[in-house]
């Protein structure tokens, strides 16, 4: 078994070195391949052919490595939290790494996460959490209408910007604007006003599947996932025909870390 490692934080390090190191220990038959040098005691993994990748760090973390390595997004990724929430973790920092064991004889669930894209200006990304449209003068608001792509508009009106965000995102960008939290199992998208002028809009469930057409009048930043990936006056969202794959211990664990994680008093 090949498993690549990634590390992506930048503190909490040596957490992640006794966890990793006692890991290691513990399992036999498992060459272990360092992704991007960032464990030096580590052989560096040269192509895509692993079974599995650990990621270590938090919710940020998961998402810059499936931007950087997007030749190693559709493998499973087992999530190891070293972050401050690590919502999406499967298992944390701080636990016993034994408690992750049977991973290793192929006893796990996959939890696959749906991914939405852009196309804009001959380029295209894609997203995990959302895509977010926002002006390219800060100062300024941008007027936004959003159409399905043959069918009818969905809204306009000038605002700060534009979230279009997974389930997997509406715990997420989403969330801190009032939108609502949306079962992961639920296909949707959703569709967000950022600081809107008018009260009228307001945050939008839209199917999945349905292509929807973004268009502001003023030139507006691209983001991905936090990530800037052009300007745009037009693009075209869409669902992105591959998916993430989480590995779980067990099926269903959303409102346990909503409760424990995310929405703590």
């Amino acid at each position: 078994m090949r498993v690549g490692v990634y590390v992506g934080v930048p503190y909490g390090i040596d957490s992640v070195r006794q966890f990793l190191s006692k890991l290691i220990s513990l399992t036999q038959g498992v060459q272990w391949l360092s992704v991007d040098d960032s464990v030096e005691t580590l052989s560096r993994l040269e192509d895509s052919n692993v079974d599995m990748v650990i990621v270590f760090g938090g919710d940020g973390s998961l998402l810059r490595f499936i931007h950087t390595h997007p030749e190693l997004m559709g493998k499973p990724i087992l999530h190891v939290g070293a972050g401050r929430i690590n919502f999406l973790s499967e298992v944390l920092v701080t636990e016993e790494p034994s408690s992750v064991l049977r991973v290793f004889k192929g006893d796990y669930y996959i939890d696959e996460r749906e991914l939405l894209s852009a196309s804009f200006s001959n380029s295209k990304c894609y997203a995990l959490n959302e895509i977010v449209v926002r002006c390219t003068d800060p100062g300024r608001m941008a007027t936004i209408s959003v159409t399905e792509e043959y069918g009818e508009e969905l809204m306009s009106g000038r605002m700060d910007g534009l979230i279009v965000a997974t389930p997997t995102g509406s715990t997420a960008y989403s969330l801190a604007l009032g939108g609502p939290v949306v079962d992961y199992r639920v296909k949707s998208k959703l569709i967000v006003p950022i600081a809107p002028f008018s009260r009228t809009l307001v945050p939008i469930v839209h199917p999945y599947d349905v292509k929807i057409r973004v268009t502001s009048m003023d030139e507006s930043y691209v983001i991905c996932d936090g990530f800037i990936k052009g300007k745009a006056v037009n693009l075209l969202i869409e669902p992105w025909p591959e998916r993430v794959k989480l590995v779980r211990l067990r099926r269903i664990m959303m409102y346990e870390k909503l409760r424990t994680r995310l929405l703590r008093p």
